[in-house]
């Protein structure tokens, strides 16, 4: 059997498998051969590839192609995840020894391995290994994965974050840290937000692949089989996957061992939304919990709106505007995080399994409807005489999301509600 050629779970490794980025990559590459070596923060919700893209930055071949030779550059790639209770004295331990093992100039590893090894030092100490490297013509680059593990610390404190900055200026070091949102969003308090620290980095945020990108990703991978993909089983892989890569992964891996199974047709596509639901869940669940309330009510005014039977002429953006006063800044925030795509004026969720998604975690469970007589409580309750014409479908809505569809229902007449919701995501993508 093929070797299934989309995999999903660990960051992309081998250069020849990455795909997309050709902007982001330049934006940080043109600032590091600047005369003044500038660093870029790397911004991206979970799993839209930072790692991938740091992990392709710092591969040797790579940096070279991209003119950060390893006589001019020393690539150092440390990740923080999971290390809560890190202290500076830790941190500089371990990317020190990252940057032992990543240091071309052999004379430079005894005075690096001596200060990684050390119990305690300070600033200077710092400043003059970083100035012996800087003798040698070299500007280190130092890529943090997962640095909200230290903007949030209470370890570090302002003296930390100062000093990193000197460092980056006057010491030839370069920084690319990559977060799930802004840095300045990340900090543990007031002192290290207003900290000058973060005024040194242009930030890059990764989207979701344009269209190109992402043909480019499935049709690559599927070139390596020798089972033929005809162009609508390419499409799903785009439609299921949104242009997300870690989704298209899973969209294409499972269409393949679908195929692999000798299904066709709909049950091929049957059981690969099946599989990719049950592999996509958590990390739905963990994109809805951290959205704010008012960016559930325009997610759902979004899925609304694309799936309301009835046109009317008003843009979507008028029509969320009535829903939820701030949807203009939501729909902002959330085409950042990946979560929203805008064509034409139209909005839309990154994937129809998505939709679904959130149609099961804010529908009732057949049986489990609240009584007339709990909606008509509610109802009484201050400010809610305009929520009247939802009455008869709040019934069938967890009753802790009532608030946020009420927006919805005053505004659209919400027919998916009564729709078998896996027959809407396969006819939307079949």
């Amino acid at each position: 059997m093929s070797v299934n050629p989309f995999t999903f779970g660990n960051p992309i490794k081998d250069p020849a498998r990455f795909c997309g980025r050709e902007a982001d990559i330049r934006q940080i590459t043109n600032r590091l051969l600047s005369s003044a070596h500038e660093s870029t923060s790397i911004i991206g919700e979970r799993r839209i590839g930072k790692t991938s893209l740091l992990y392709h930055l710092s591969d040797p071949k790579v940096s070279a192609r991209l003119g950060l030779t390893s006589d001019k550059f020393c690539m150092v790639y440390a990740d923080f995840q999971g290390l809560t209770d890190i202290t500076p004295t830790r941190f500089w331990q371990r990317v020190l020894k990252k940057m032992s093992r990543s240091i071309c100039d052999e004379s430079l590893k005894p005075a690096i391995e001596e200060l990684s090894g050390r119990e305690t030092f300070d600033l200077f100490d710092l400043e003059d290994l970083f100035e012996s490297t800087q003798d040698k013509g070299l500007t280190v680059v130092l890529m943090l994965d997962e640095f909200e593990h230290v903007t949030q610390n209470p370890n570090f404190k302002g003296d930390f974050f100062g000093g990193l900055r000197a460092l980056a200026i006057h010491h030839g070091v370069a920084l690319l840290p990559a977060t799930r949102r802004e840095l300045v969003d990340l900090c543990h308090s007031d002192e290290i937000k207003g900290s000058p620290f973060f005024n040194i980095f242009a930030n890059i945020v990764l989207r979701p692949f344009p269209a190109k990108d992402a043909a480019s990703l499935v049709n690559g991978y599927l070139s390596s089989l020798e089972e033929a993909f005809s162009p609508e089983e390419r499409e799903f892989i785009l439609r299921l996957g949104g242009g997300q890569p870690f989704f298209l992964q899973i969209a294409g891996h499972y269409l393949v061992d679908a195929k692999s199974q000798g299904l066709s047709a709909r049950p091929l596509f049957e059981r690969a939304i099946t599989d990719f639901d049950q592999q996509a869940d958590p990390h739905f669940n963990y994109l809805w919990n951290h959205c704010t309330e008012s960016e559930k009510i325009t997610l759902l005014g979004i899925l609304a709106l694309n799936h309301e039977k009835a046109k009317r002429r008003e843009s979507h953006a008028e029509r969320l505007k009535k829903m939820n006063s701030r949807a203009h800044l939501d729909v902002v925030t959330l085409a950042k995080r990946g979560l929203v795509t805008e064509t034409d004026g139209k909005y839309s969720l990154f994937s129809p399994s998505l939709e679904r998604w959130v149609l099961r975690e804010i529908m009732t469970a057949p049986g489990e409807e609240e009584s007339p007589a709990s909606v008509d409580e509610w109802l009484r309750g201050g400010g809610r005489e305009k929520m009247q014409r939802a009455k008869g479908v709040l019934p069938k809505i967890k009753k802790k999301y009532w608030a946020i569809a009420s927006n919805i229902l005053t505004e659209v007449s919400f027919e998916l509600i009564g729709a078998t919701v896996f027959e809407i995501l396969l006819k939307s993508l079949v």
